[in-house]
């Protein structure tokens, strides 16, 4: 059963993401903080720049031998399911 307090921990990890965004979204339609132009540029970094970093520091600190086997199976599974459905 899920308690209130595993409600909490996913709620307050999911709240920064979604109060980013939002912000992220304003700043681009509502308060023309950003230009089309700079929107590319940022999206260019994040894609060429952060994205790869931000895998590599995962996949180089994490330890192979305390994952939990059978989610990495559920998660491949799922994601060949979907690959399939798709091609």
């Amino acid at each position: 059963m899920i308690s209130i307090k595993d409600l909490y921990n996913v709620l307050s990890a999911m709240a920064p993401l979604y109060v980013a965004m939002i912000l992220a979204y304003g700043s681009v339609r509502w308060w023309k903080i950003f230009t089309p132009v700079q929107c590319s540029g940022i999206n260019r970094f994040v894609s060429v720049f952060a994205v790869p970093l931000l895998s590599f520091h995962f996949i180089s600190t994490n330890d192979p031998y305390k994952m939990d086997g059978p989610f990495i199976l559920a998660d491949t599974l799922s994601k060949l399911a979907v690959l399939i459905v798709l091609a």
